[in-house]
This record gives C-alpha cells, sequence and structure tokens, in this order.
C-alpha cells in the first residue's frame, strides 16, 4: 500500500494569497496617501492591473486623482480576492483528488 505525501506547497498553500493580500494593503496605503515621486504608486497601478486600465476612461477633471486612487483600491481588493477564491478552488480540487485516489486504493 503506497501513501502519498502531499507536497509541501499544497500543505501550506495560504500563505501566498496571505503575502499577496498584505503587499496589496500596502500599495493601498500608499495609493491612499502618495508621496511625490512615489515608486510605489506606479507599483499599485501595475499590480491592479487588468482593472488599473480603467483610468483610461475618466476625466482630467476635479477629483480625478480620487477617484483614480479609489478605481486602483479596488482593483487590488478584486486581485487579491481573486487569488484567496483560486486558492481555495486549487485546495478543494485537490483534496477532492486525494480522496479518489485513496478510494481507489482500498
Amino acid at each position: 500500500m503506497s501513501t502519498t505525501c502531499t507536497p509541501l506547497w499544497y500543505r501550506h498553500v495560504w500563505w501566498l494569497p496571505g503575502a499577496c493580500s498584505a503587499f496589496a494593503l500596502a500599495l493601498v496605503v500608499t495609493t491612499l496617501h502618495p508621496t511625490e515621486q512615489n515608486i510605489l504608486l506606479s507599483v499599485a497601478i501595475l499590480c491592479a492591473l487588468p482593472w488599473s486600465l480603467a483610468l483610461l476612461l475618466l476625466d482630467f477633471g476635479e477629483g480625478f486623482v480620487d477617484r483614480a486612487a479609489v478605481l486602483v483600491c479596488i482593483g487590488l481588493v478584486t486581485n487579491a480576492a481573486l487569488i484567496w477564491w483560486s486558492t481555495a478552488l486549487l485546495r478543494a480540487r485537490f483534496r477532492d483528488r486525494r480522496a479518489d485516489l485513496s478510494d481507489v486504493e482500498r
């Protein structure tokens, strides 16, 4: 009878979305309180892709910066939520596959 050991990245899979969420939180803070010549603001916009592409639809009027910051924050939160959801889905599929394999071995 062979027992399959789960790989380390499946046993401790939640570190990736946790780290991404912490990074997204730091970028949200940076987006809401930007300083002049802030490289983290550029990183926040890039990490909010593809949602930050909606910045091209905003008009350059009064309140542009506030609307852009909210849009980037929504993009970061959406990406973090998608990472958590896809990790949970991957974990559930792996658990089901492992259960099916253990049923076949019996």
